[in-house]
């Protein structure tokens, strides 16, 4: 028989039972201890951690049943256990705040990882994404049903003790979750600290320094205690998705995607692999197979793209875009098991889409859009509201800027005003009276003079046929070369496909300043994986967003411009896969304003992107849930960040 609950009362608070006071009290105790919780002496008897003489210990003691902001006292505090350290980096405000941060650390010489772990930089990241991973498995199993996190209970009820990990998704990033060095082993954590209201529960906080993580240090932090096998096994596969992202241009190849690769996800909103009997693993065409020798893996066998323009037709739903989406995905490494470890992509190819309503400013989009009407410029264009076609004329210029060598298009969310104009609408409006020069008529000069190469889901634009180097063509999920039957058909059927009037020009060298009034109140702070909040000053908010320059109406140009931006949006940046890379692009920005001093494009995307994750702003104490973007992902949302002030 369950024990007997403890009277609630009425909603008023004046039932029999004493009302909210005497609820709280007979559950959590007169100093708010929790009810199932152990005592203080039988915690002390119970845990080898946890003595009577140890001082976090006592410190927990003194503080239970007193105000939240005690807590403070344990701020950047170390405190030494038998063969580890806990540090507390910062301490949340109250029980509602943000998490507090706090570090595991245990030297190497009681950890014993053996430097396979950690003697490359790319088996460190390996390792540190097994640990946290497996400390986030940890945790979930020691603290099953003994957090409270608040919610129904009100004020009073019991909040907080949670310990927590910033736990990787299936792509491999350097993270700072972790880390693991020939000196120690650090797991650097988020704990809620336990309360009622405003009330510490010091046995909670107690149960969860000094038993729940010292279990964490044993079971996560010891090598004898991991599967060693599974985590070398990781390091491995990581080592050889490098190695072969290394070799794609020697072997003239942008992407590689491996014999018996699972490339559909479960679903749009997940990126677990598809695990059914019917799921159908990618065979290569014979045409197309490359064989690639791996320094773990050896031999394996699976369907170059070639450098220049392949085009991915088919069909409706027969996995044209699933393909891409696997092939822009492999820009990152992929743990055992995912499905795409042998999918490997070039890693600056960048997707491009249309974009209506963004930022683009002082950027040159001649390239594509010219001649416009009443002799309005393009070679600084800038817009607070881009249309479609604008839009991925900036993306692809922005791209190049910062050297990506392979774009990614797919017809579904492209502009059809940019990609082609057919030979009747040629007929119709003249070259000289259409701004728009369509992709069609720019994709090869891109390749052959910029070295840039395309890969395009194409399902209704024929006229691509014309200047693809390959053509892919996806059957019932099954790839075939049609490359000869598609040069057949464009000899059969000739599209006239306009010459450009003007030639591509040279690649942007913009010039940038991140004003430091971007941070004046509180730094950026990513809000979800798209969106990071911008805390901007009196003095940057009061200013006009930039002019728009060129297109006009006519070319869909919106005008109902905001006056004031309060989040940078990162919507369209499909290649960003963690909200900890998002909290990285924050800090980053951060860091910009605090060197504000006007440089290029590249050169603010070169020093952000070679600082160390752990040196970014991080507040107080050591961030452990950044992490790496891309550089192209960094330039991007710089791109797209209103007031920045950038000159061409």
């Amino acid at each position: 028989m369950s024990p007997e609950r403890p009277n609630r009362g009425s909603r008023g608070g004046h039932s029999r039972g004493g009302g909210r006071g005497a609820y709280y009290k007979a559950r959590y105790g007169s100093r708010g201890a929790h009810q199932d919780a152990p005592s203080g002496r039988a915690l002390a008897e119970s845990s080898k951690w946890a003595s009577r003489q140890h001082e976090l210990f006592s410190l927990l003691a003194s503080m239970d049943g007193k105000q939240y902001g005690h807590y403070k006292q344990l701020s950047g505090r170390c405190f030494g256990f038998d063969g580890f350290s806990l540090t507390f980096d910062s301490i949340q405000t109250d029980a509602y705040a943000p998490p507090s941060r706090i570090r595991l650390r245990v030297d190497q010489k009681a950890a014993k990882f053996p430097a396979t772990c950690y003697s490359t930089k790319t088996r460190a990241i390996a390792c540190v994404h097994y640990l946290s991973q497996h400390i986030h498995k940890i945790l979930a199993e020691l603290q099953n049903g003994q957090t409270s996190r608040g919610g129904s209970g009100g004020w009073h009820s019991a909040k907080g003790g949670e310990v927590a990990i910033d736990c990787p998704g299936q792509e491999i990033l350097e993270r700072t979750s972790a880390v693991i060095s020939d000196r120690m082993v650090e797991a650097r954590l988020t704990a809620g600290l336990p309360a009622a209201g405003r009330t510490i529960l010091a046995s909670a906080a107690q149960r969860m320094f000094l038993e729940t993580l010292p279990q964490v240090v044993e079971r996560a932090l010891m090598y004898r205690s991991v599967d060693s096998q599974a985590m070398h096994a990781l390091a491995a596969s990581v080592e050889d998705q490098e190695y072969l992202r290394s070799q794609l241009e020697s072997l003239g190849l942008v992407a590689f995607i491996g014999n018996g690769a699972v490339l559909p996800r479960v679903s749009g909103v997940s990126n677990m692999p598809l695990a059914t009997n019917t799921v159908v693993r990618f065979q290569a065409p014979p045409e197309l197979q490359v064989m690639v020798e791996l320094p773990n893996q050896g031999a394996v066998v699976g369907m170059g793209i070639r450098q220049g323009v392949t085009l991915i037709c088919g069909g409706g739903f027969n996995g044209k875009s699933t393909l891409l989406q696997a092939i822009e995905r492999g820009v990152y490494n992929h743990a055992p098991g995912d499905g795409r470890e042998l999918v490997v992509t070039d890693a600056t190819a960048t997707k491009i889409k249309a974009e209506e309503g963004r930022f683009v400013c002082s950027t040159d989009i001649r390239p594509f859009i010219n001649n416009l009407p009443l002799s309005k410029t393009t070679d600084a264009f800038s817009t607070a509201n881009a249309s479609g076609s604008t839009s991925m004329a900036a993306s692809i210029q922005e791209a190049v800027e910062v050297e990506a060598s392979t774009l990614l298009f797919d017809e579904d969310t492209c502009a059809t005003n940019f990609l082609v104009r057919d030979g009747r609408m040629q007929q119709l409006v003249s070259q000289d009276c259409e701004p728009i020069t369509p992709l069609v008529s720019r994709v090869r000069e891109l390749w052959e003079a910029k070295g840039v190469s395309s890969i395009m889901v194409i399902g209704g634009c024929g006229d691509y046929l014309d200047v693809a180097d390959t053509v892919v063509s996806m059957h019932g999920y099954v790839p075939s070369d049609a490359t000869k039957k598609a040069k057949d058909i464009a000899r059969r059927m000739p599209v006239v496909i306009e010459i450009p009037q003007i030639k591509y020009g040279p690649a942007l060298n913009r010039t940038i300043i991140v004003p430091k009034e971007l941070a004046a109140h509180k730094p950026p702070k990513a809000k979800t994986r798209w969106s990071i909040a911008l805390f901007l000053s009196d003095k940057l908010s009061s200013l006009e967003p930039p002019a728009t320059s060129g297109v006009g109406a006519d070319a869909h140009e919106r005008t109902d411009e905001p006056e004031v931006f309060p989040e940078l949006d990162l919507t369209a940046l499909d290649q960003l896969v963690s909200v900890s890379q998002t909290r990285a692009i924050a800090s980053m920005l951060q860091l910009a304003t605090q060197n504000a001093r006007r440089r290029t494009m590249r050169s603010l995307v070169s020093d952000m992107c070679t600082t160390a994750l752990g040196d970014l702003p991080a507040g107080h104490g050591v961030a452990g849930n950044l992490a790496r973007p891309r550089g192209i992902e960094v330039a991007l949302a710089i791109n797209r960040l209103r007031y920045a002030q950038i000159q061409p």
